[in-house]
């Protein structure tokens, strides 16, 4: 195999020292668990419920906002449970990988955050359409630019998931296949 054929699953990794490893985990844990709150408290506040939601824009706004504000926090929440399992101990050889797994879901769930703040404006100024208008390109702007400095990391999520994939598929296999069979055996035992 050539050095230009290696994946980032074939070159060594750096280990981590478990204070670096328990500072991590806490840090990636307070984000997640901010943005689950935000998230929550979005969705039980829901913006223009004191208007007339009937009008058909203002439905398709509101669903986009739910929508996001409900991936968001699935995605925060699935960071949230990946660390702590890794402080309990429980994920095994597969501490680096998951804290990147976490990771990434933190990142999916702050863009969704920032498209359902970006729907919330959009129902709560969508009457005065200078304000309208100024705050809807504003936010299109600063999308964009977040967009531009996150998309080499969500090009090389993408591709770090792919090269997991294909690197490891027996690998899962095989050790689910010895922890059936450890149950297996632990339950015909009793």
């Amino acid at each position: 195999m050539e050095a230009d054929d290696k994946t980032e699953f074939d070159l060594p990794r750096t280990t981590l020292t478990t204070e670096e490893l328990n500072r991590g985990v806490g840090n990636l844990l307070v984000v997640a668990v901010l943005v689950v709150g935000v998230t929550f408290a979005g969705a039980i506040t829901v913006p223009g419920s004191c208007r007339d939601l009937n009008s058909g824009s203002s439905n398709n706004l509101m669903s986009l906002y739910i929508y996001f504000d409900m991936l968001a926090m699935n995605c925060s929440l699935i960071a949230a449970i990946i660390l702590c399992l890794i402080s309990l101990g429980r994920i095994g050889n597969y501490v680096t990988s998951s804290m990147e797994i976490a990771a990434y879901f933190i990142f999916y769930s702050l863009i969704c955050m920032g498209l359902a703040f970006t729907f919330m404006l959009t129902i709560t100024v969508q009457e005065r359409t200078g304000i309208f208008i100024y705050i809807i390109t504003s936010q299109a702007i600063l999308f964009f630019i977040q967009f531009s400095f996150s998309y080499g990391f969500m090009l090389s999520t993408a591709n770090s998931v792919l090269s997991f994939l294909r690197a490891n598929p027996f690998k899962f296999k095989a050790r689910m296949k010895r922890r059936m069979d450890v149950r297996t055996s632990l339950i015909g035992g009793e």
